[in-house]
């Protein structure tokens, strides 16, 4: 049964943890910990994932959850992949802060971006899942599950889309001929065989459950394998975000009929370079105008990162290497006293086409078993160098006077990449310049349709390997933060990066707040979402640890006082019956306004519904007026509301 509701409830404060993290990188004072003067106390967070149910393995990521209230009881649930390792795991809300994993929705697949939104406007989400190509030879379509009282059935069949395959990376669930109901798009890599279906692909809805693919010319061969839903100009009318690790960025204004008019030139500075680089794109309103602002994590993904890239602990006497898997022949010369330990000599495969890199030791080539754990070997067993090589392999010799070289050859492309890890060094001589992998983020601050590049008002910590950002009031003094998730070392993960806004243009970092808890460990940060699980008015955080990383989701245990109030704003199906996608809000409070779109607040390769919207309030304790549109022009807005409560406007089916 249909209830249109306007409630209201209480939520209780959690204590501040004193839990901290550091960062070897740490060496200016300024950058920890950031105290938000107002509040006289940053965020802190307590990893729970534990404590709530969310026990997850360590598995390879892609590009952040999905976020979404699935079956639309007022709690957010949980999408999370593992790329090619596990099936899609789906932790469904107990509605008390607990989390309990459903039984697996979906077989073991190459899966990449997932997305949740209801296509048939049943009042429960469905789901989109975005499946890769095989390396490219394999295109396949993306699969859509309907969801049946929380059963999921693949309907890809019957719903008319099994027949246009390609090599996922995202899926969005998107409005895009405002007719009241969810077409969506699917984005793909770039085209390794000839294919006969576009590069990216468009489908509408005909409203009885099937969808037909749309011609979209702008749309369909941009190179971008990731993209954010958004609305540049607040014509409610949805506009494209796209991106690339590898390209220029590419912005298209909708119109409302599938069509779109690319303004990427329009709209950015004529020295930005359209911006390449990007690899996760996190949207607010940041000062609080009433239009969306962006920040782009730039960085260099794992087939970048493969050429030539070390990380040399000195204080551990480790040295890490990746390197490309194509032919080539490269070396380094290491020094070491003493014995060396070798270990992680292992490759990201291409098929099967090399089982193992094989290693070979000394002037005669000594095959040893190649090291995944530690293998000590002497400068005995390893006394001099061949006088060629022409295998694949790895070549290891003691030169003598604390010298030793290492040399690897592939005759091939036989991999993605290729790893090692070489200890008991006191350091080592490179034959080639190792790659930077550090870029400065962008901040683009919405000026009347330009988006101008403050990246100045960014601290160093910004500058680094990033794959992915979040947006939220961490500190909920009323202007929007964002978290900032670090590639890191090769094997080693460090902090990721808190920046909190102080509403006067100006963003003060820390790295002490407890939302990293595998620093030091052999993974890397990779994208999550900043939302309230547990609906206590504090903006928490889940986020995936990549290669060999586990999911952690983070209570924000900030304590709440007069000077950080909060509303939450539950916004449900309009009047009309139109679902909350592309859902403006706008709260109105003595202090001024803050706005927000309903969706996805950033992107990587997933997208989220985050439809309980959470607004800071800093010292007010009361709301002039809390404003919603709906994409068909309904509105509702309800007044005089008091702090520290959630409200929901609109039906709840």
């Amino acid at each position: 049964m249909k209830t249109t509701l306007l409630q209201a409830a209480l939520l209780s404060a959690v204590c501040m943890s004193q839990m901290s993290c550091a960062d070897k990188y740490a060496t200016n004072t300024s950058a920890v910990p950031a105290i938000n003067p107002a509040l006289n106390q940053a965020p802190r967070f307590t990893d729970v994932s534990n404590q709530v149910g969310l026990v997850t393995g360590e598995h390879w990521k892609y590009g952040g959850p999905s976020i979404a209230d699935l079956n639309n009881d007022g709690y957010y649930d949980f999408l999370l992949t593992n790329h090619n390792e596990t099936p899609v795991q789906l932790f469904l809300s107990n509605g008390e802060a607990t989390y309990t994993k459903h039984p697996d929705i979906y077989p073991l697949v190459d899966l990449h971006g997932v997305s949740a939104g209801d296509y048939d406007l049943d009042g429960d989400n469905d789901i989109l899942l975005s499946v890769g190509g095989g390396n490219g030879l394999k295109p396949s379509p993306q699969r859509l599950l309907r969801n049946d009282n929380g059963q999921f059935v693949d309907v890809t069949d019957e719903a008319g889309i099994s027949k246009m395959g390609a090599r996922g990376r995202a899926v969005r669930w998107v409005d895009l001929d405002n007719d009241g109901d969810l077409d969506f798009l699917q984005q793909n890599a770039e085209k390794v065989i000839d294919e006969k279906v576009p590069r990216n692909i468009i489908f509408s809805n005909n409203g009885d459950g099937t969808f037909t693919y749309v011609h979209s010319p702008q749309f369909e061969e941009i190179d971008s394998e990731r993209v954010l839903i958004t609305d540049f100009n607040n014509d409610n009318i949805p506009d494209i975000f796209a991106f690339n690790s590898y390209a220029e960025t590419v912005l298209l204004i909708g119109h409302g009929d599938f069509s779109f008019t690319n303004v990427t030139d329009k709209m950015f500075a004529a020295d930005s370079n359209n911006y390449p680089g990007v690899i996760s794109v996190a949207q607010a309103d940041i000062d609080n105008d009433g239009d969306l602002d962006y920040y782009l994590a730039t960085g260099k993904l794992y087939y970048t990162i493969a050429n030539n890239s070390i990380s040399f602990n000195k204080e551990k006497g480790r040295l890490d290497i990746r390197d490309q898997g194509s032919k080539s022949h490269d070396g380094i010369t290491l020094l070491a006293d003493n014995s060396i330990g070798l270990s992680h000599f292992n490759h990201w495969p291409i098929r099967d086409l090399m089982d193992a890199m094989p290693v070979y030791l000394g002037k005669h080539k000594t095959p040893v078993k190649t090291p995944e754990d530690e293998m000590i070997v002497t400068q005995q067993q390893a006394t001099g160098f061949p006088d060629k090589i022409t295998d694949t392999g790895w070549y290891l010799g003691y030169l003598g006077e604390g010298k030793w070289r290492l040399e690897w050859i592939l005759t091939d492309k036989l991999a993605w990449d290729i790893r090692s890890s070489i200890s008991g060094l006191t350091g080592y001589i490179a034959d080639w310049t190792p790659q930077d992998l550090a870029s400065p983020d962008i901040l683009l601050r919405n000026d009347n349709g330009k988006l101008v590049n403050i990246a100045s008002a960014l601290p160093a910590e910004t500058i680094g390997n990033n794959w992915g950002v979040t947006p939220g009031d961490f500190d909920n003094n009323g202007y929007t933060d964002f978290f900032v998730y670090r590639f890191g070392e090769l094997r080693e993960r460090v902090a990721d990066v808190m920046l909190l806004n102080d509403g006067k243009g100006n963003f003060k970092s820390t790295l002490e707040h407890g939302a990293t808890t595998e620093i030091g460990q052999d993974s890397h940060g990779d994208m999550g979402t900043a939302f309230d699980y547990n609906l206590d008015g504090k903006i928490d955080i889940l986020s995936g640890d990549d290669d060999n990383g586990k999911w952690h989701l983070y209570r924000n245990d900030i304590t709440l006082t007069n000077n950080n109030h909060y509303l939450l704003t539950r916004v449900g199906y309009s009047e009309n019956g139109t679902d909350p996608y592309g859902a403006t809000v706008t709260v109105t409070t003595a202090n001024g306004q803050q706005f927000k779109l309903i969706g996805s607040s950033s992107a990587s390769h997933s997208q989220s519904l985050l439809n309980i919207a959470h607004f800071g309030l800093g010292n007010t304790e009361q709301v002039t007026s809390v404003s919603v549109r709906w994409r068909d022009g309904t509105q509702s807005r309800v007044d005089n509301i008091k702090a520290n409560q959630m409200i929901v406007i609109g039906t709840v089916k």
